[in-house]
């Protein structure tokens, strides 16, 4: 019998129940990376620094930004990360940018999912799992070098998994790691998580134990094929320790329980000893000391810092997953269950038309024809694209100045200025300590904050009075500076350049210099 025309359509549109799920797992993340703007913190300079590389066919190797730090070496190990990003915003602007950040989430969390089912996992349980990774990693999901270290994790993890039934497939570990540790300074978890593999091997005495511990030594050393050899080990260690990373980014900061991701976090690691623990009381024998001991590692990570949580939660679910189905699996034996017949699942119409409606939330909120800044529209490409105070010192500032801006407004004017030198930005491992105790000195407005600015020779500065109300109030009321610009993303004064007005400063203010010093 012929179907008609109608019968078809309504095939194509209904879902089972675990097709919806299996869609939901990666569609959600997607369509919540399409609408979420984009961060400028760190992907503007990153973008820029790209350019730069590109044009100048060579790696940066010394600071071009900056004259706190200019010219001083640049250790740049996310060098990769940027020419691919400074390429695709010459290609297709930040549309493209945004674009191919939700492909990579949706990647990381089709790999999430994948590596659920292959645990053993039904698609609503897989799917279920890749969601919660997804909440719990929410916040790390902007578009820098992280996210392409998070998609090499989830690609390393899927490849050493699958190593039994496709035991060529570890070979190319090393060359995943080779091109992650030009990406990301987390490339140190390909090898570990080898490692790991090698012991789980050797707990179930595989025939493959040797040939793991061989891939991972040789994926340890091919980390060196970037153009600072083992010098990157000793960055990635180095800038997680990094004690003013620490005291001035909160994200490196010990993670906390009373923010959503840490909440999440918490919450997610008490779910996964539950779970271990009902496992173990099943069957003991199922309980493998090393997927505990990668539970452990992940969560240490998770909780040493709020940028940490983004590993735990691409690499725990896939281990609860296999917890989940040996401790069902220990439930059913114990019970001795006559075995269900399986059945079909029914196909629903609703389901397809709630994947057609997300499927159309992401068409609406496609960056192609969505506006760059807030001005121009309600739903920004970028989140902190500050305008007003772009304009007003991008008329006035020129290669010759030096420009004191916010930190997190850093990297926007080094891509929206180039040429012109501003005090820090979001490399925090660059700067030593007394950039820092300048910075926040002048940011808090403390006595001696013009003696500050005179010595580095400050010609144009930028305040964000939410961040820095003590200098904003000052910096009105000093005879050396004018205001040029005052609107809500901020305020721009100008050095007032008549002598008569600097001598009235010099003697009206005292000369100490007063630094609020880091970690007091």
């Amino acid at each position: 019998m012929i179907a008609s025309p109608a019968t078809r359509r309504y095939r194509l549109l209904a879902l089972s129940l675990p097709e919806l799920w299996a869609f939901l797992a990666v569609a959600l993340p997607v369509v919540g990376a399409l609408i979420a703007p984009m961060s400028t913190v760190d992907l503007a300079y990153q973008v820029r620094a790209g350019q730069l590389m590109i044009e100048q066919g060579a790696v940066l190797r010394t600071d071009p930004f900056t004259f706190t730090a200019g010219a001083q070496p640049w250790l740049d190990q996310q060098w990769a990360a940027q020419v691919v990003l400074g390429g695709l915003y010459e290609i297709g602007g930040w549309a493209l940018l945004a674009i191919v950040r939700a492909l990579l989430v949706g990647g990381i969390f089709w790999l999430v999912y994948r590596l659920c089912r292959d645990a053993g996992v039904g698609q609503r349980p897989a799917a279920g799992l890749a969601l919660a990774a997804f909440t719990i990693g929410a916040a790390s999901l902007a578009l820098r070098p992280q996210l392409f270290g998070m998609a090499l994790f989830a690609l390393t993890a899927w490849l050493v998994t699958s190593r039994q039934h496709h035991p060529r497939r570890l070979w190319l570990v090393p060359l995943v790691v080779a091109g992650w540790a030009n990406l990301h300074g987390s490339f140190f978890l390909g090898p570990a998580l080898l490692g790991l593999a090698w012991l789980e091997d050797r707990r179930g005495r595989r025939p493959g134990a040797d040939r793991t511990l061989l891939v991972a030594l040789i994926a340890a050393t091919a980390a060196a094929l970037n153009p600072w050899g083992f010098g990157v080990w000793q960055y990635a260690v180095g800038l997680s320790a990094d004690p003013t990373i620490r005291r001035l980014i909160t994200e490196w900061q010990v993670t906390s329980p009373f923010s959503f991701a840490g909440a999440a976090f918490y919450l997610s690691v008490a779910g996964a000893l539950g779970a271990v623990i009902v496992a173990w009381r099943r069957r003991p024998a199922l309980i493998s000391w090393p997927a505990l001991l990668w539970l452990a590692v992940l969560a240490a990570i998770g909780a040493y810092a709020e940028r940490g949580v983004a590993w735990w939660a691409i690499g725990a679910p896939p281990v609860l997953a296999a917890i989940l189905v040996g401790g069902a699996q220990a439930g059913r034996d114990a019970r001795q269950p006559v075995p269900p017949v399986a059945r079909p699942e029914r196909r629903s119409i609703v389901n397809g038309l709630i994947a057609l409606a997300i499927a159309a939330a992401g068409v609406l909120a496609w960056p192609s024809w969505r506006a760059v800044v807030p001005a121009d529209g309600p739903l920004p490409l970028l989140a902190d694209a500050p305008t007003g105070i772009t304009q007003a010192v991008r008329a006035r500032a020129t290669p010759a100045d030096r420009v004191f801006v916010p930190q997190r407004l850093g990297s926007w004017f080094e891509f929206a200025l180039p040429g012109v030198p501003v005090f820090v930005d979001s490399r925090i491992e660059l700067f030593p300590t007394e950039v820092w105790d300048d910075y926040l000195a002048v940011s808090a407005g403390e006595p001696g904050w013009q003696t500050i600015l005179d010595r580095w020779g400050v010609t144009v500065v930028v305040v964000a009075p939410a961040d820095q109300p003590g200098l904003a109030g000052r910096i009105r009321a000093d005879p050396g500076w004018h205001s040029v610009y005052e609107g809500e993303d901020g305020l721009v004064f100008e050095r007032r350049r008549d002598l008569s007005a600097l001598r009235r400063r010099a003697g009206s203010v005292g000369a100490e210099p007063g630094r609020l010093r880091v970690g007091a």
